[in-house]
């Protein structure tokens, strides 16, 4: 959603949260291009964020590496 970038992902579709009931300082972070699900929500102020996909998996295992690299600097800082 930030970028407009597309990520091939394995999805885990066993459940979803449905975007329209996220509290106040909430958004969506990633959505499904196929069935507009969303598969990741983030804070608008505080270093929180969600994917409902495995960033690990092997579709294209670096595409959503960033994931990391964001989870690892918000321990940091």
């Amino acid at each position: 959603v930030l970028t407009g970038a597309c990520y091939i992902t394995p999805q885990n579709h066993g459940y979803a949260l449905d975007s329209k009931t996220l509290p106040p300082g909430w958004k969506e972070l990633f959505v499904n291009a196929n069935d507009g699900s969303n598969e990741g929500v983030m804070h608008e102020e505080l270093p929180y964020f969600s994917a409902q996909f495995h960033p690990e998996a092997r579709c294209g295992p670096t595409d959503t590496a960033f994931l990391f690299d964001a989870f690892t600097q918000a321990i940091d800082e």
